[in-house]
């Protein structure tokens, strides 16, 4: 095994290892990926992120196949993907089996109460990071904005809260306007 492979195989396995919280839960790590290697950029991540989320299966284990994928082939994809899931796989069986045996701890119950906002927290980075990407990144000084973009944002956000539906209705809502505003030069 090349040391390419190795340093793959670790470097998602950490991000299955302390990622709580689903797949957008591992995107501060996957970002810091983009900054410390090679394999993917800031902008084929954000792109990635958009395509993870309508397309079946879990959004970082999509993503750890594409990273690897993209630096060794399919031996990259698989050995990503499994170095991704290895640590869940553990976990959730071992806590599983824990968990029946003290789901009425208050030492468990503590934890479970501090996980959750810690998973709100990256996700809500995340958020703020899709937004400056998205919208913001190429405006000098914040003098330009997308504003296509930036109508987006705030007409779907507006609608999650107004429909309450899932989230695979705004992305295929997301992708119809950007090809409406493609086809119209508006963007």
């Amino acid at each position: 095994m090349n040391s390419t492979a190795f340093l793959l195989f670790y470097e998602f396995f950490k991000v299955g290892l302390f990622t709580f919280g689903g797949g957008y839960a591992s995107l501060p790590f996957l970002y810091l990926m983009a900054e410390n290697y090679s394999w993917f950029s800031h902008e084929q991540l954000t792109s990635l992120i958009a395509i993870s989320g309508i397309t079946p299966g879990p959004i970082g284990l999509n993503m750890a196949t594409f990273a690897g994928f993209e630096t060794l082939g399919l031996l990259g994809a698989f050995i990503s993907s499994f170095a991704l899931v290895l640590p869940m796989v553990i976990i959730t069986s071992q806590v599983f089996r824990l968990y029946r045996k003290f789901c009425e701890n208050s030492y468990v119950k503590s934890v479970l109460y501090v996980l959750r906002p810690t998973s709100c927290a990256l996700i809500a980075s995340v958020g703020i990071r899709l937004f400056y990407n998205l919208v913001l990144k190429n405006s000098f000084i914040f003098s330009k904005i997308d504003y296509c973009g930036l109508f987006l944002v705030i007409l779907l956000f507006l609608l999650t809260f107004k429909l309450k539906r899932d989230p695979v209705v705004y992305m295929f809502i997301a992708g119809i306007l950007g090809i409406i505003f493609y086809f119209l030069n508006i963007i």
